[in-house]
């Protein structure tokens, strides 16, 4: 991760090589964790983690859904990452095949960040690294 604090930018890694972007959750005991996440615009889920992690990080409880890939637990996960404007809760998932899948690209990546988040920030890419900065004229963004 390399840039100013308000930009976050990461060049491209794995096999093929893939958008990706450190994200930081907060835990109920107030720890903070940061998780490499490949970047997934297509994604209708904010994040999809491992369960362990989505135990040990998930804020609230929600209902299971089904996916391709299985069954998705699902929680509230608490991103805290001020210098993009993001301190607030977003619904997250977790399923370890996807993070299996994500991790046969590169071995640091621990699962996938999808739209619902990639929307509260301003992103994009050129022919070097990925990179997300806070939206124009957004405030911060707390729930």
């Amino acid at each position: 991760m390399t840039s100013r604090a308000s930009e976050q930018r990461n060049p491209y890694k794995g096999t093929p090589p893939r958008a990706w972007l450190v994200v930081r959750f907060k835990a109920r005991n107030g720890s903070i964790e940061e998780l490499q996440l490949l970047a997934d615009t297509g994604s209708p889920c904010a994040f999809i983690i491992s369960n362990s992690a989505l135990i040990r990080l998930r804020r609230g409880l929600t209902s299971t859904s089904q996916s391709n890939f299985g069954q998705m637990r699902g929680g509230w996960l608490r991103v805290e990452m001020p210098e993009l404007n993001v301190q607030r809760k977003l619904l997250g998932y977790g399923n370890d095949m996807v993070v299996s899948t994500a991790k046969k690209s590169h071995p640091d990546f621990e699962g996938l960040v999808g739209l619902p988040f990639l929307r509260l920030v301003e992103y994009g890419g050129d022919a070097d690294s990925f990179w997300v900065r806070p939206l124009q004229g957004s405030g911060p963004q707390l729930k």
